[in-house]
């Protein structure tokens, strides 16, 4: 596949109204932005039914009990991990994936002096082990008695945090790739936040053979991860 990179000469008045598909998808699509916090904006009836839909999966996921939905995560569990790698080695063979990659690894540490990213750490640690949330505590409730609660919290924090510095390889090559691909600095190329998963992942899945196959097992994997989040929750 041949990859075609923005001339530097290129229109500047152009270059400032460029705008990603995928970028342009997630914002104006999915999420709908309005102009302002002033602006409600109305009820999107598609969103809704897909609520809705998603409400639905829950209920029968769990409506039997734990042992039905333990049999569940046996693959909603696994799923994901195989599509991460999937993308990941899609990721890393695109051009400009060393420069992602160097950006990720080799942050600006003038930046910890910054509060927020301390504060934006912690969000990020208190919503990835779902502390103060009661579902640890209700999941260790069907341990048993001699279950050796300090292996699990160990095996536990080495995995979540595995995974994440794991996924963060496959999110900052395709970033690179972008950045490589618009001729822009990998800061600029997309915003931060929670976002940036269904801003990165799909570009990578648009770049692979069969796409819209890709495309479909990628959705799917969000529904499933969706469901494990909200199952225990739940």
């Amino acid at each position: 596949m041949e990859f075609q990179r923005r001339n530097k000469s290129f229109d500047q008045s152009h270059m400032e109204n460029a705008t990603s598909p995928v970028i342009e998808f997630w914002e104006r699509r999915v999420l709908r932005i309005s102009s302002g916090i002033d602006e409600i904006g109305e009820l999107h009836w598609d969103m809704a039914l897909c609520l809705l839909l998603a409400w639905i999966l829950c209920y029968f996921c769990i409506w039997k009990g734990v042992k039905s939905t333990g049999k569940v995560v046996y693959f909603t569990a696994t799923f994901p991990y195989v599509m991460l790698i999937i993308l990941l080695i899609r990721g890393i063979t695109l051009p400009g994936a060393s420069r992602g990659i160097q950006f990720y690894l080799y942050p600006d540490l003038g930046r910890l002096a910054d509060p927020q990213v301390w504060m934006d750490a912690g969000t990020q640690i208190f919503f990835s082990y779902a502390i103060c949330l009661g579902c640890l505590t209700a999941l260790g409730s069907y341990n048993k008695y001699n279950n050796n609660c300090y292996k699990d919290c160990l095996a536990l924090c080495f995995l979540n945090s595995g995974t994440s510095f794991v996924a963060g390889f496959a999110i900052f090559s395709i970033l690179g790739f972008m950045s490589f691909e618009q001729n822009v600095p990998i800061s600029e190329v997309a915003e931060t936040g929670p976002g940036l998963a269904f801003i990165a992942y799909p570009r990578a899945v648009s770049m692979m053979p069969f796409s819209p196959l890709w495309a479909c097992f990628f959705f799917i994997m969000i529904v499933l991860l969706g469901l494990d989040s909200q199952v225990v929750t739940s």
